[in-house]
């Protein structure tokens, strides 16, 4: 269980990088750094409802009173799955280890429990603390507020990786874009923690926070299984 969680984290993670690399360009990609590995295949479902209701306000083909009623409706169904299938692995509220990396509440905005979620170090068929903290509100604090915190935990523009200096100092984005900090590149990923900080056109400003040397660690114990997995499908071959 523990290696399937690990090898979707990786590849989610890798997935995260190249993205990066887009955005640098001017792309706007939606940013997903440290996504924490216990989503199931139905959150996954659910996370990609929730992002084609995004898309669907940017090109106006729902209203943001249509995008908030189907968002309710999602919020309620995914609530009701994991309570059926008892998989709940949403965070109360934000992790003591994330604030001590000055990482604060964001105001204004409300806690979404049911689209955040968390893994814990402690629990053995995970093996690593990583948590996605969700809040919804309006677009223009939800900015504010994802400026303040990347201030705070020294995180870049994760659409200028090479602008240095205060995030509060960067060109304000267009208007109900997506915005996004980060404390890593594609090309510089040795850091002790990752941290993405990232603002949806509808105002849902998600906090992606993994501790980045127990991934690692984590990786290096099934890497000599992987190797035997590896070796054995290539002797069918034969």
């Amino acid at each position: 269980m523990t290696k399937l969680k690990v090898e979707k984290f990786l590849v989610i993670s890798f997935i995260g990088l190249f993205v990066i690399f887009f955005v640098g360009f001017g792309g706007n990609i939606v940013l997903k750094a440290g996504m924490p590995a216990s989503v199931s295949k139905a959150e996954v479902n659910f996370e990609k409802r929730l992002q084609i209701l995004e898309d669907n306000l940017v090109t106006g083909a729902i209203s943001r009173t249509e995008y908030d009623s189907l968002a309710d409706i999602l919020r309620l169904q995914k609530a009701t799955s994991e309570a059926v299938l008892d998989e709940n692995h949403s965070p109360h509220s934000m992790p003591e280890w994330v604030q001590k990396l000055g990482i604060t509440e964001p105001q204004n905005l409300k806690f979404d429990q049911v689209f955040s979620n968390y893994t814990s170090v402690d629990d053995p068929t995970e093996g690593f603390n990583s948590v996605s903290m969700v809040y919804t509100g309006k677009y223009a604090d939800a900015v504010a507020e994802a400026a303040k915190i990347a201030k705070n935990a020294n995180l870049f523009n994760g659409g200028n990786f090479k602008v240095k200096g205060s995030p509060l100092k960067s060109r304000q984005p267009d208007k109900n874009s997506v915005v996004s900090y980060l404390n890593y590149s594609l090309g510089n990923t040795d850091v002790e923690f990752l941290i993405s900080v990232e603002v949806e056109p509808s105002g849902r400003l998600t906090i992606m926070v993994t501790d980045n040397k127990q991934l690692n660690e984590c990786l290096l114990v099934y890497e000599p299984l992987n190797n035997r997995q590896n070796s054995a499908a290539k002797l069918k071959k034969q």
